[in-house]
């Protein structure tokens, strides 16, 4: 029986920018096939944003030289996380051989992106927020008006960056938020967000390690362009040319993208610690750290 091979298929928009006169300037998306087992990449194809998804069976057809190369007499399955991707593979190598699978089967691929974004594109391999699927544009807008009011309340300055504050999962029978304030050091204002409270040690201890989502603050100019054009068309709020929200999770010391899940978490924390600053404030207290 042959031996089989899952290559992970998807496309998605890039941070690279084409051309040097406005008018002509577009950031094409790229199609990445993966192996899901090895993570190497065996094609990459940059698409137009405007090419159908027929481009991204073409891409794969296009890879089948070199997964045959590197796996001889493998049977090739393709793994798609999106309907309209799957549905492309399927036009081209039949629904026996396309198989659908969630987010958290594609860390390679994001992997993949993540890489490669960092090293061609101005962005720092962060995928839109509505890309993923996982979460609704009322979610993001919602995130958006949290991180909002946050940055208007100021926590960093009541609200020393050594401090670990929990409170209660936004899911009924989820961790508990485990989250610091960013910001007292004036360096770079924000959230972090831990997976326990191991990681909080470890990030105390400069490990680079630590599993935890960043919630930061980026002058609009320098986000991403796939982020900012995405803020842009839904009309989500920002408080200010200095507070675009910006998340990164880090996993074992390597980024990755957020999942929805990260990303719901988050506006619960911004909400959260907006609250806690409003009973400082409430409180009289009026000698905040800075």
């Amino acid at each position: 029986m042959p031996r089989t091979v899952q290559v992970l298929v998807d496309r998605a928009p890039t941070n690279i920018q084409v051309g040097k006169k406005r008018a002509a300037v577009y950031y094409p998306d790229v199609v990445l096939c993966v192996d899901q087992d090895s993570g190497f990449i065996y094609h990459q194809q940059v698409l137009q944003p405007n090419d159908g998804e027929e481009a991204v069976g073409a891409a794969a057809q296009a890879a089948l030289a070199d997964i045959g190369r590197e796996n001889p007499g493998a049977r090739v399955i393709w793994v798609a996380r999106r309907e309209q991707v799957a549905a492309a593979l399927a036009a081209c190598f039949g629904d026996a051989d396309v198989w659908s699978e969630s987010s958290e089967s594609f860390g390679p691929w994001d992997e993949a992106y993540v890489g490669m974004d960092r090293k061609l594109g101005s962005g720092r391999g962060v995928l839109p927020y509505l890309w993923r699927g996982d979460i609704t544009a009322e979610e993001v807008g919602a995130l958006f008006e949290a991180a909002a009011h946050y940055y208007r309340m100021k926590p960093w300055e009541f609200i020393p960056d050594s401090e670990l504050l929990e409170k209660p999962s936004p899911d009924p029978g989820g961790k508990p938020l485990l989250m610091s304030v960013m910001g007292a050091a004036g360096i770079s204002r924000g959230l972090v967000l831990f997976d326990s409270e191991d990681d909080f040690e470890r990030m105390r201890a400069e490990d680079r390690g630590a599993n935890v989502v960043f919630a930061t603050f980026e002058p609009v100019s320098e986000a991403p362009n796939t982020l900012r054009r995405e803020a842009q068309r839904h009309g989500w709020e920002i408080a200010s040319k200095s507070a675009f929200p910006e998340l990164l999770r880090m996993k074992g010391g390597q980024p990755v993208p957020c999942s929805g899940a990260d990303l719901r978490r988050v506006t619960a924390a911004f909400r959260a610690l907006a609250e806690a600053t409003s009973g400082y404030r409430e409180s009289g207290i009026d000698k905040p750290l800075r």
